[in-house]
């Protein structure tokens, strides 16, 4: 009797839960493999998006019922766990067919499957054609677009094809370096194959970690992972010589069958120290490509998307660029709407909650802020950090909430680990700087700035009081018009300071009348308001001193 396509799909899932749960990773854990088997077992009946904290912790956990898990961690730190040992086992198995994988933020399972499989319910020896293959029942492919994925894998599907090696000399390559190293006729072809391999291997690695991504593994051929269901695809190529490397990334869209994006990464003076360079660039092409909100895979599915009103916590994501852009008063409460009611559904969506405490205390900051924002923004950072502790964005919100507090060593601890964590570091060195480490704060600001084509006129903020601690006012003033928000307080903030120190003192009042509209706390106490800006004492005072100067105090 033929099995139909679902009880295939399930079979091959099920081999590989027994795969998975024997293997040493799991070092015979009663618990991460009961945990397991239950997500498994839920998802394949269709129940995937019904799982939640409570669900867990009463089926899984033996919790009474009322289980509250700001008050109880248990659901958070064992899917935590079980996350790590997916990756581990999967970083050990990369030839596995099917993989089973839980996206950060996220109770239900997402299987992913490779270009063949062994039927389960058949001999080692036969094969059975792959899960995105045309079924012989004519019933159409089995891709994860046609729902093998469970609801709430909603992200975009990505692939990383093999880098290539050039091994042809470029001239152009060597016509940014130094004069004293003049074009090197030669190549080391075993050492930019290498290259080649090692970004390749550390792009999956930290796709895999960027939230709401699902990346498809082992494609080889732009036409193999299009009929995968990859929607976007990156593709690459390494040219080495002595002391010059160049790598070439192109990201195709599969939906219109065109190149949207396109970078290439000069580096020179790499001998030695070719393992630091490689992850710097691997770094940096997922920065642009895939961190959320503002990598061009999320900018195009935010074009796509805005249409109609979110469907999922990932298109909630997708509309804080157009909020960080205006400050819109309109896009504000539709966006608190939309956060409240997702984070009700999902109240440990850990990514969620990283955005949703962002939105708070930026919120703080304009006109329509209210006094609950600062604390809702630390009560979720602080979730955010429990639920996701290797999660950029949510080290980076805690940073900036214990900076707002006034806890200047504590912003500075958490800003460190985000840089560590990689991420959107242009925000990290946003933070440094207000933390109170100016020249590397700003200088890593300054570098990612360059190389991104668009980002929040807001993060000007730090190189305005930048500029303010040098006494360079003029600087000053051009970095706060470039802010571009009069809904944010910043921007009449740092120009009412600049006029003042400039001698403009008719503008400078101007300005903070601008500022004590936007918050009228400002005209009663400056010196409270000053003091969430910045780490820096001194800069302090000499901010206080100048709003007295405009009018202020």
């Amino acid at each position: 009797m033929k099995r139909s396509p679902q009880s295939a799909q399930h079979a091959a899932v099920a081999a590989e839960l027994e795969q998975v749960v024997a293997s040493p990773v799991f070092g015979g854990s009663a618990r991460q493999i009961r945990l397991l088997r239950f997500l498994v077992g839920e998802a394949l009946a269709g129940r995937g998006a019904d799982l939640r904290a409570p669900l867990l912790a009463t089926r899984v956990f033996d919790r009474p019922e009322g289980f509250d898990s700001v008050e109880d961690s248990i659901v958070r730190v064992e899917m935590s766990k079980l996350r790590r040992a997916l990756e581990r086992y999967y970083a050990a198995s990369p030839a596995a067919l099917v993989r089973i994988e839980l996206p950060r933020g996220r109770y239900a399972p997402v299987f992913a499957t490779g270009p063949a499989a062994a039927d389960p319910a058949q001999s080692g020896a036969s094969p059975r054609p792959p899960m995105d293959s045309q079924p012989a029942d004519g019933s159409g492919p089995l891709s994860p677009r046609s729902g093998f994925i469970p609801d709430g894998a909603d992200g975009p599907v990505v692939a990383i094809l093999p880098f290539t090696s050039i091994i042809a000399v470029s001239a152009s390559l060597n016509a940014g370096a130094p004069e004293s190293e003049p074009p090197v006729a030669g190549s080391t072809g075993a050492r930019s194959r290498a290259v080649a391999h090692g970004l390749t291997d550390r792009l999956g690695d930290l796709f895999v970690r960027a939230p709401r991504v699902r990346v498809l593994s082992r494609a080889t051929t732009l036409d193999e992972a299009e009929a995968r269901g990859a929607r976007y695809v990156v593709e690459g190529s390494v040219r080495l010589i002595p002391g010059a490397l160049r790598v070439t990334v192109k990201l195709h869209d599969t939906a219109y069958g065109i190149q949207v994006w396109g970078e290439k990464f000069d580096r020179f003076d790499v001998d030695g120290r070719l393992f630091s360079v490689e992850d710097e660039i691997a770094r940096e092409i997922t920065t642009l490509l895939v961190t959320l909100p503002l990598g061009a895979v999320h900018a195009i599915e935010s074009e796509e998307r805005s249409a109609h009103p979110p469907r999922s916590a990932y298109e909630v994501l997708l509309r804080f660029p157009r909020w960080l852009a205006t400050f819109d008063r309109g896009l504000q409460a539709e966006l608190a709407d939309h956060c409240a009611r997702f984070l009700d559904r999902d109240p440990d969506d850990g990514v969620l909650l990283g955005y949703s405490a962002l939105f708070h205390v930026l919120s703080s900051w304009t006109a329509a802020g209210r006094d609950h924002d600062l604390r809702r923004a630390a009560d979720q950072a602080r979730r955010a950090v429990a639920l996701e502790p290797e999660l950029t964005n949510a080290r980076q919100v805690l940073a900036f909430v214990l900076l707002d507090s006034g806890d200047g060593p504590g912003a500075l601890a958490e800003a460190e680990i985000a840089l560590k964590l990689g991420g959107s570091l242009m925000f990290t060195g946003f933070l440094l700087a207000l933390a109170g480490d100016w020249e590397r704060g700003t200088a890593i600001l300054r570098k990612h700035q360059g190389m991104a084509k668009r980002y929040p006129g807001a993060v000007h903020h730090a190189l305005a009081l930048d500029a303010c601690r040098r006494g360079d006012y003029e600087a000053a003033l051009v970095e706060a018009g470039a802010i571009g928000h009069p809904n944010l307080a910043w921007s009449a903030l740092d120009s009412a300071v600049a006029l003042a120190r400039l001698g403009r003192l008719a503008e400078a009042r101007a300005a903070s009348c601008q500022l004590a509209a936007i918050l009228p706390q400002v005209a009663r106490d400056p010196r409270a308001v000053v003091s969430r800006l910045t780490a820096d004492q001194a800069l302090v005072d000499d901010l206080v001193e100048a709003l007295a100067l405009a009018g202020l105090g």
